[in-house]
């Protein structure tokens, strides 16, 4: 055997490996049906506008950046869009409602920022009608 042919053989080893573990990884990739549509984070997550809110002490803000998520379903490009159409509704409301949000202060904890993800999920849900909002990301919070 020349050393051309044991290249070959070598290399055609190779391949199969390659490939028997590639045919091994297949299942597993299909069992996981990555749908692109219910993947896509521009539907999923829904950006806030940055709110700046009067605080509780003279001369004192609260300026918040959050995001919507939206529940993971076959309708999520829909309910997505119903996101989106009661934006102005919700930042209405929460212009109004967090300022008078005990949770909201200097010393807020992770109990309190808690809270008031809940209480801006539950307001969103409310708007919209349905429980669409699965949760709420606070992306930057800070008073002064």
């Amino acid at each position: 055997m020349t050393g051309a042919d044991q290249q070959r053989r070598a290399l055609l080893r190779l391949g199969a490996g390659g490939l028997a573990a590639t045919l091994l990884c297949l299942p597993a990739l299909a069992e996981e049906g990555g749908d692109p549509i219910l993947d896509d984070p521009k539907l999923r997550f829904i950006n806030i506008p940055p709110l700046l809110l009067p605080g509780r002490e003279k001369f004192a803000f609260i300026r918040i950046v959050m995001r919507l998520v939206v529940r993971r379903t076959e309708k999520l490009p829909v309910e997505s869009a119903l996101v989106n159409d009661y934006m102005p509704r919700i930042v209405g409301l929460l212009t109004e409602q967090l300022p008078e949000d005990p949770n909201l202060t200097r010393k807020a904890g992770p109990n309190d920022l808690q809270a008031v993800k809940q209480h801006v999920r539950d307001l969103a849900n409310t708007i919209i009608g349905q429980p669409v909002i699965e949760d709420v990301l606070i992306v930057s919070f800070l008073t002064g």
